[in-house]
């Protein structure tokens, strides 16, 4: 009895569940504001106020670690894309902005990191981040209004390239505005405006692109 006692003592120790949670938001904020080869896993460590061998425990390197911290983060809209996936419809380009604007509202400078690393010159570790962002933005995700073509959900005169340009646009650019911009305009990256901005870009695909809106819309709730 008293050895299985000692067995248990010394054993692996108990680690909270909420750390792999608090070196991901360290690593979140790190990466945000420095180049991938900047940040160092005792940075991170330091910055959540963790022992650094909990990211080889968690995550084997820093690299899973930022595996980890994009795919996470844009979780729901991997999942939103795989429901558009498997059946495109005419409210697919809507729901897809809507889930875009609501997970990035809350993460207002994760574009930006994204946006860095598939802009960053060609090294190994470079290499090495853009096949974790390719692991996201898949073909089949980046094609979705020349489906839309296809199913007869976009008006005669759309081209599908142009409209997917235009799409990623309406989605990027307001997370990518500099301050000064925002600042002129009176903008604010909150939950609440960009809930607004998604309702009025809803209209705008659904008026300048989307083929007989209200029959299709009719035909994709019946088929439900």
């Amino acid at each position: 009895m008293a050895t299985d006692k000692i067995k248990k003592q010394v054993g692996r120790p108990k680690i909270p569940a909420d750390n792999r949670a608090k070196l991901i938001a360290a690593a979140t904020l790190l990466f945000i504001d420095n180049d991938y080869d900047k940040v160092s896993i005792r940075a991170i460590a330091k910055q959540a106020s963790l022992d650094p061998g909990l990211i080889r425990y968690y995550f084997q390197s820093k690299l899973g670690l930022f595996s980890a911290m994009i795919s996470e983060t844009v979780e729901p809209v991997s999942r939103q894309l795989a429901t558009i996936n498997q059946e495109v419809s005419v409210l697919s380009p809507e729901t897809l902005m809507q889930t875009y604007y609501q997970v990035m509202s809350q993460n207002p400078h994760f574009p930006k990191l994204i946006y860095r690393v598939l802009s960053m010159k060609k090294t190994d570790v470079n290499q090495q981040l853009q096949i974790v962002l390719k692991s996201i933005f898949k073909v089949q995700n980046v094609s979705l209004f020349a489906r839309l073509k296809e199913g007869g959900f976009l008006q005669d005169e759309v081209d599908p390239v142009c409209a997917q340009l235009s799409f990623f646009s309406m989605m990027i650019f307001p997370f990518l505005m500099p301050d000064l911009l925002k600042s002129a305009l009176g903008v604010s990256i909150t939950p609440e405006f960009m809930q607004q901005l998604g309702k009025q870009n809803s209209r705008l695909l659904s008026h300048g692109l989307i083929a007989n809106l209200k029959s299709n819309k009719e035909d994709s709730h019946e088929s439900r």
